[in-house]
């Protein structure tokens, strides 16, 4: 069946080998699936192992044939098998001791894979149903004389793979070879510049243990191929690489994806650092494809049992911090992913422990500096407001309004922002003119600034939603509110200079660009005072000089608002001041709720009183990977804003 394909020295090796030989078994894949193994020896991989690209192994040899029953039956029993696992991770009780493997500063291979790591682990330890937990630890007390006598986390064993399915022997390794022939010469630059300008800002990593492991080549395929993605970015940044012709980024990244969906196949701790590195890359690629690695991220999180506090697990204090960082990166990720993508967060806040990382968690390298010490500062409040923003994002997503409870809730969350701003250190408050470049420093003050036009968009969808007999003033004065938090934005953003776009940016900045873009049309064309809509179209003039601008000089998050936004801001700001006016005023006088209700009834702006062509076809705005006609085949966009996601009643 195969001869056409089989090479000659296969044909020898065939006649090499007799039929159902036992002097010279099959290779075990081919006994797994019970098929003629035809030239498998132990220094070479037989013809279908070959023709598949699998790995060819002979772990069984003729001595073993006489294995005893119960061996015959162990080998046979490959379902899954629930355990409470002794050396992973379990909470001990606080005036327990500490083992002597806690107190070592080093970290296992594991945790950030290896290029000779064995692809054929059988199983992955996932954490198991809380439900079943405390059940399997009574059983484990009775057949067990070394059962736990505190209430470890119980994790079940499944297998890495499925059964039969052809993979790559090593996710990721053709890729990274390619890779490293691109970057070869400057890999090492690039290395340190991660660790440099990213790492402070976003740190995920242990730079000594990371380092150490990098130089032993002991990092994942897929890792490195990530890393480097996110990496050159900062390929100007080097004086040395400045001179040499830059790789194509979007190449490097493509390499990078397609590693990490094999290393998805077979998942575990260093493919969740790829896929939070991934996320957190730039250029912006695919917004799709970055709402579906944030879900797949979450779920990979938990299952690893990331949400639980570590502190007091008997595991290297290494390891502990570890697991704090990368699940305050997944965390960070899924809220504002959810923030910009329009896309519900899947993480709720009674569902894990885990504390904010303290800033001395990070300083564990020799190398840092105050300027790093500043961007930890960043990093830690970044946390901070990530937590209040999960608790703004459900008044967004909820599908019903409680009217007697949401204004609480809204000055609650006020307050909390007001409380996180008063408490924010004053060397992580990015100043005029600054030329520090702090790393995240000017990323953390934008999206504070951002959840708070959020909460107004909110607290103004509430009150267009009332039965309130004061509903039209109360709409009135949020929409002051709102524009009031816009321009604030406009004035922040207008006031950074070219080294503090050089700082980190998470990639969700986009989004917070496209969201002040909305609000600034909106209260551009619903402004009934004449010098209120002058005001409102001078910043929206400021902030769209300033965002080209930025994109001239290479800040490639302004260039999605730019293409996305165009037309748009260009038919509004060559509107006289008079015509908008007359917009606004017609809107008004058609009722108390034309501002934010088309006759359709969906919340949003009146479509009916703005140019059907003054927008761009796109809904959600927060999606641009997406068109709203791709979604749905009822035509042109009915509604428009953030808000805009509440089905008809």
């Amino acid at each position: 069946m195969y001869g056409a394909l089989a090479t000659e020295e296969d044909l020898n090796m065939t006649q090499r080998r007799p039929y159902r030989s036992h002097k010279s078994p099959a290779c075990d894949r081919c006994r797994r699936f019970k098929r003629r193994c035809t030239g498998g020896a132990p220094d070479r991989p037989c013809v279908l192992c070959s023709l598949q690209e699998a790995p060819c192994e002979f772990t069984s040899s003729p001595a073993q044939k006489n294995r005893s029953a119960s061996e015959r039956a162990a080998r046979r029993n490959v379902g899954q098998r629930t355990v409470v696992q002794s050396p992973l991770p379990r909470p001990e009780p606080e005036s327990s001791p500490i083992d002597e493997e806690a107190g070592q500063d080093r970290v296992g291979p594991h945790y950030h894979g290896g290029p000779h790591q064995d692809p054929s682990k059988p199983v992955l330890s996932m954490v198991a149903n809380p439900v079943i937990s405390e059940d399997i630890r009574i059983l484990e007390r009775y057949t067990s004389s070394q059962a736990p006598t505190n209430n470890p986390m119980v994790y079940m064993n499944v297998p890495r793979h499925r059964e039969g399915l052809a993979m790559a022997e090593n996710p990721g390794k053709q890729q990274v070879e390619i890779l490293m022939q691109i970057l070869k010469p400057s890999a090492s630059e690039l290395f340190d510049l991660y660790f440099e300008h990213i790492h402070p800002a976003f740190p995920v990593f242990d730079q000594d243990s990371f380092t150490q492991l990098y130089r032993n080549n002991k990092v994942s395929p897929t890792l490195t191929c990530d890393f480097f993605a996110v990496a050159q970015i900062l390929w100007d940044f080097s004086p040395t690489l400045k001179k040499l012709p830059r790789p194509d980024s979007f190449f490097l990244w493509n390499l990078a994806v397609e590693a990490l969906q094999q290393d998805f196949l077979v998942p575990g701790l260093s493919t969740l650092y790829g896929v939070v590195l991934d996320m957190a890359g730039r250029p912006i690629c695919s917004v799709a494809q970055n709402t579906i690695n944030t879900g797949r991220a979450v779920s990979l999180a938990l299952s690893l049992g990331l949400n639980r506090n570590p502190t007091d697990w008997k595991r290297p204090a290494i390891e502990r911090d570890l697991r704090r960082r990368l699940w305050w990166a997944v965390l960070i990720h899924d809220y504002w992913s959810s923030f910009a993508h329009g896309t519900p967060p899947m993480i709720r806040k009674d569902q894990y422990d885990v504390p904010v990382p303290a800033v001395q968690d990070f300083v564990t390298s020799s190398r840092h500096s105050e300027r790093h010490n500043i961007a930890y500062t960043c990093f830690s409040n970044l946390c901070r407001l990530t937590i209040i923003l999960g608790d703004i994002l459900p008044l967004a997503y909820n599908l019903t309004i409680d009217q007697d409870d949401i204004w609480k809730q809204i000055r609650r969350l006020e307050s909390d922002l007001d409380a996180w701003d008063d408490c924010l250190p004053g060397e992580a408050r990015p100043r005029d003119g600054d030329k520090r470049r702090i790393p995240g420093c000017s990323n953390l003050r934008l999206g504070y600034l951002s959840i708070r036009l959020l909460l107004k968009r909110i607290a103004l969808h509430a009150a267009a939603v009332s039965t309130d007999t004061e509903r039209k003033q109360n709409m009135a004065y949020y929409l002051g509110q709102l524009r009031r938090s816009a321009q604030d934005i406009v004035n922040f953003f207008c006031a950074l200079t070219k080294a503090q776009f050089q700082e980190y940016w998470l990639p969700y900045t986009a989004h917070h660009l496209i969201l002040t873009v909305i609000i600034l049309l909106r209260c551009t064309v619903e402004s009934r005072e004449p010098v209120v809509a002058e005001k409102c179209r001078t910043d929206l003039d400021r902030f769209w000089t300033k965002l080209q601008a930025a994109a001239k000089d290479g800040w490639d998050l302004a260039n999605i608002c730019i293409t996305q936004f165009a037309e748009s801001v260009s038919k509004i700001l060559s509107m006289s001041t008079s015509s908008s006016t007359t917009v606004a005023v017609d809107a008004l006088e058609a009722g108390p709720s034309a501002l934010l209700e088309p006759p359709e009834g969906r919340n949003g702006i009146p479509m009916q009183y703005i140019a059907p062509d003054l927008f761009p076809d796109i809904l959600p705005y927060s999606n641009p990977d997406m068109s709203f006609d791709n979604q749905w085949d009822i035509g042109n966009l009915s509604g428009l804003g953030w808000m805009d996601m509440f089905p008809s009643t």
